[in-house]
């Protein structure tokens, strides 16, 4: 788990120092609770076609602070029972056998989250809370994706307690004012990173494995903020929790990861409406004034998803997802790579103001001639049905009109060079489409930019 698991600015020696003091903190708590004693016998009760309910409450019954937190449970609005359970007869019979298991799972994790020293006593309730509603919604994926349900219910219940630990090892004050800037996500996962050399995601994915909890579990743990560097999703069982933790963020207002609920819709195979689906399975009503507003939130969601923030074009994940429809249902067309001339130097000149306008008027001039996205920094790209011919011509209309557009500065005008590559001839995937017009766009500002060009035979690959 430790090895190769956080990139970070903290100096090696500071590093080994946070991972040394938390591994001692982690030895001290011990195991979690939750792969043994009552909550594995509960568990096997409840699996076994020859035990009784008598049996089960017999179980729960002989641990009198289990017990009390089964009851507390099967009574909890979070499990939407129309019945408070008055006993833990009555909690195995309102729950069912099937949904015990997992019962017995919060009970004990809620225990554990209550006798881990430290401050914040008062915080655990609604960290549990939080953990049943991502539980609801990352098992719903996992149903949807056929996922192990029960590791995606148990690293749920169990990927945020790495924010008790992670202060047992550093301290509270400076990670107090992390969690004050950032209360969740990636953001404050990094900050912690840069901060200790470790995350709250890999303080708890470390206590997980300690306590020889399946592998599976946690990696999903590790991975629940896409782990350090670009956002990943080693698994389905991680990609269900990435998106159920994204969802449930919906309703507090809290805004979700877009990048990490991506990666993980991207793993699971699941498109942007599956949102909406798994929000009405696990959260509130739709018809009430809180589900009004989720539907409004994931509608919202969804559109910033698919969208580059500044120029409102289609984001690159998201251009490049609707190209792949097209070259899967075998359609022909041209890819055409456009990049802005010079920007490095206007950026560096006159500032980052004045480089997000100059995108911002490219992007206003793309969407106008085609279907657009944003790639990445100063490349766009465009997506034409058209035949080659009629998609060079459209390259030398955005060429004149990016001509015609003033540089910030009033310092002439701006200008663009363009790579295009020609489907299917040149390629059936976006990776080779990419490649041929990346080719192209090279040889385009080789011959001196502002101008565009097409290669019908590729050159030997090289090097950026």
């Amino acid at each position: 788990m430790r090895e190769g698991s956080a990139q970070s600015s903290t100096p090696a020696a500071s590093t080994s120092a946070c991972w040394a003091q938390l591994e001692r903190v982690v030895d001290e708590l011990g195991p979690l609770p939750v792969i043994g004693g009552t909550v594995a016998a509960v568990r096997a009760a409840a699996e076994s076609d020859t035990a009784t309910t008598s049996d089960l409450v017999a179980l729960i019954e002989r641990d009198e602070a289990f017990a009390a937190n089964v009851l507390r449970f099967g009574s909890s609005a979070a499990l939407a029972s129309p019945l408070a359970a008055r006993s833990v007869r009555d909690a195995v019979v309102y729950v069912g056998r099937r949904a015990l298991g997992r019962l017995a799972l919060e009970a004990a994790t809620y225990q554990f989250l209550q006798r881990v020293p430290g401050a914040g006593r008062q915080s655990r309730g609604q960290l549990h809370i939080h953990a049943l509603a991502v539980a609801g919604c990352a098992g719903a994926c996992a149903h949807a994706v056929g996922a192990d349900v029960e590791s995606v219910h148990l690293a749920a219940l169990l990927h945020d307690v790495g924010k008790l630990i992670l202060p047992l090892a550093v301290g509270d004050d400076a990670l107090e004012q992390i969690a004050l800037s950032h209360p969740g996500g990636a953001q404050r996962a990094q900050m912690e990173r840069d901060l200790c050399g470790v995350d709250h995601a890999q303080a708890g994915a470390l206590l997980a494995e300690r306590s020889s909890v399946s592998a599976e579990v946690v990696e999903a743990i590790a991975f629940h903020h896409g782990g350090a560097g670009e956002p990943h999703a080693p698994s389905l069982e991680a990609a269900c929790l990435q998106v159920g933790n994204a969802v449930v963020a919906i309703p507090a207002g809290v805004e979700p990861d877009l990048d990490v609920l991506q990666v993980g819709l991207a793993r699971l195979g699941l498109p942007q409406s599956a949102l909406e689906e798994l929000a009405h399975g696990a959260l509130p009503n739709p018809r009430t004034p809180t589900g009004r507003a989720l539907r409004e939130r994931v509608v919202e969601l969804e559109r910033l998803a698919q969208t580059d923030e500044l120029t409102g074009l289609a984001n690159r994940r998201a251009f490049l997802a609707r190209v792949a429809d097209k070259l899967k249902a075998g359609a022909a067309g041209c890819l055409l790579i456009v990049d802005v001339d010079h920007f490095k130097e206007l950026n560096d000149g006159l500032g980052h103001l004045a480089g997000d306008r100059a995108l911002t008027e490219v992007a206003h001039l793309l969407g106008r001639h085609a279907y657009a996205g944003r790639l990445g920094g100063d490349e766009f790209a465009l997506w034409s049905d058209r035949s080659l011919d009629q998609a060079l011509e459209l390259a030398e209309d955005v060429c004149q009109a990016a001509d015609r557009l003033p540089a910030p500065g009033g310092n002439g005008t701006l200008s663009v060079s363009i790579g295009i590559a020609a489907a299917p001839s040149q390629g059936s995937t976006t990776s080779e489409l990419l490649a041929a017009a990346d080719a192209a766009l090279y040889e385009a500002k080789a011959a001196g930019r502002a101008r565009f060009a097409h290669i019908a035979r590729l050159p030997a690959p090289r090097n950026r």
